[in-house]
């Protein structure tokens, strides 16, 4: 197991991982919105829907940060120093 390689990148893929994610789905939301029949978001109409959606975007780019934490640990544990 390689610990000095989850060390010193877990900001960095995290970072990635969460701003990556961000992006997308961020994008996804504002494309989905110009329909007239949302298929990811509820259409959003007042105030209440604009923070559910908002906290929605940034708990699933938190998840996938931390996925690519998981996934940086079991790179450092199949790799050798």
């Amino acid at each position: 197991m390689n610990i000095n390689l989850f060390s010193n990148n877990w900001s960095k893929y995290y970072r990635r991982g969460f701003l990556l994610s961000f992006f997308i789905i961020s994008i996804l939301c504002v494309v989905d919105q110009t329909l007239d029949n949302p298929f990811f978001f509820s259409h959003i109409d007042n105030l209440t829907i604009f923070f559910i959606t908002l906290t929605t975007v940034f708990f699933a780019s938190v998840f996938c940060g931390l996925l690519n934490l998981i996934f940086l640990l079991l790179i450092s544990f199949f790799e050798k120093k």
